[in-house]
């Protein structure tokens, strides 16, 4: 084949694009990726600082359950994992408490979700008093865990969808969380060794012109003028669900000709949810030492996560068990939202104030002690348009809709395609890239 054909084409250097490009060239189908970016990896985005021997994670940090996908990848690239174990807390009324029944008082609300029935939202399910009057406060804890961990609006999510998912009380291994201790970005890395000379990046897919068992893909160098056309039998499309459905207008959006029913069909099930991060270098661990109000003086040297109550960044948490002046705040769903489009310098107060008051210090403290702060705009992101999706009311089977083969010709991939519903996930967007090559090879033959 010349070097403008293949037999299969993949848009997007994502996690899922990389594992379909190895999984295709080990099936004997020649494979080549386009990317939009400068670098592979997507969503996963880890950046290094010489004042930081730690890696600084702007995307995916996390490892989360039994992952098996990524512990495939970690255990065969010999990557160093490791567990994050210590304490929880919890910030109200100027208050630090231990927290150390999170999920059983989460439990107490997500059990209650169900199936059965027609689909609501999740702001509907909680208008129903889940867990009854005692459960006030677990019920705002399972509000914002849906609105920071899935990046949701509340009065949009399928309660189905969450259902299937189950109560993430219940379940000890998937309470588990690691991290990779060289940088998410080894994940990605390890996927693309010795097949490097099959991605292209810094090409945008502007157009997708296809018809049944041939395609077309118009891409363009960013900032340059003339198209390049790459011919394939197939084409694997693993791009963020935020491109997919992004206006034909849009920067970064891909036309496909013809139209495919398929991404409208999504438009209606599916959404893409929002997160907003930023993390924070200090000189120094000054949280280590706290007084709690009524008690007596605590060390919160091993705390991992703080739940607060500051609007803005409810969600903190350290780099234990590395001892290391690092923290990071977290927000999903409205308000994150609301963050997006800022400039850094204003994120950075933002995330001051939050800190302080969910630490019950003052600004001035906080402020004293940052050295430097770290943010992506994942909304604002041409490349993205948010952080990783979720299922609209109605829509609990959009993942697995959007995986299914178009005329055997085309196929979507990537967390918001896995048919087993592990969205927002690095392990699910590699299931859903090994899920759509077996359907590949099926209709193409391996060589």
């Amino acid at each position: 084949m010349s070097s403008n054909e293949c037999d299969v084409a993949i848009v997007g250097a994502g996690v899922a694009g990389l594992a379909a490009m190895r999984a295709l060239e080990q099936q004997g189908l020649s494979a080549r990726v386009l990317e939009a970016r400068e670098r592979i990896g997507g969503r996963i985005y880890t950046v290094h600082d010489p004042r930081l021997p730690y890696p600084i994670e702007l995307g995916a940090e996390f490892v989360h359950g039994s992952a098996p996908e990524v512990v495939e990848i970690i255990e065969d690239a010999h990557l160093v994992a490791y567990s994050i174990e210590g304490q929880r807390w919890r910030s109200r009324r100027g208050r630090l408490t231990p927290q150390a029944d999170f999920f059983k008082e989460l439990d107490s609300v997500m059990r209650h979700l169900s199936q059965k029935g027609r689909d609501r939202s999740f702001a509907e399910f909680l208008a129903d008093n889940p867990g009854g009057r005692r459960a006030a406060d677990a019920r705002a804890l399972a509000r914002g865990f849906v609105e920071g961990f899935h990046g949701a609006h509340v009065d949009r999510i399928s309660v189905h969808s969450l259902a299937d998912g189950g109560s993430p009380g219940k379940d000890k291994e998937e309470q588990r969380q690691m991290r990779i201790a060289d940088g998410y970005h080894r994940v990605p890395a390890r996927l693309a060794e010795g097949l490097e000379d099959r991605i292209t990046t810094n090409v945008v897919v502007e157009q997708i012109r296809w018809e049944r068992g041939a395609v077309e893909i118009h891409s363009r160098r960013r900032n340059a003028t003339s198209l390049s056309q790459l011919r394939a039998r197939a084409v694997v499309i693993t791009v963020p669900l935020g491109v997919l459905l992004a206006s034909d207008t849009d920067v970064g959006a891909i036309q496909f000709s013809p139209r495919v029913p398929a991404l409208d069909d999504a438009r209606a099930r599916l959404t893409m949810g929002s997160v907003a991060r930023i993390v924070m270098l200090f000189s120094e661990r000054w949280w280590t030492e706290r007084v709690h109000s009524g008690q007596r003086r605590a060390s919160l040297d091993a705390l991992t996560f703080l739940q607060g109550e500051s609007k803005d960044f409810p969600v903190w948490w350290s780099m234990h068990p590395a001892h290391l002046p690092v923290m990071v705040g977290w927000a999903g769903g409205p308000t994150a939202d609301r963050m997006a489009g800022r400039p850094i310098d204003e994120v950075r107060d933002i995330a001051i104030r939050s800190l302080a008051r969910n630490m019950n210090v003052t600004r001035r403290r906080v402020d004293s002690q940052l050295v430097d702060c770290w943010h992506h705009d994942w909304q604002q992101d041409p490349f993205s348009r948010g952080a990783y999706s979720y299922a609209l009311v109605g829509g609990s089977d959009g993942a697995t809709q959007l995986a299914r083969s178009v005329h055997g010709t085309l196929w979507f991939a990537g967390e918001a395609a896995d048919p087993e519903g592990r969205n927002g996930t690095v392990h699910g967007a590699i299931g859903s890239a090994r899920h759509a090559v077996r359907s590949v090879v099926r209709a193409l033959g391996a060589a």
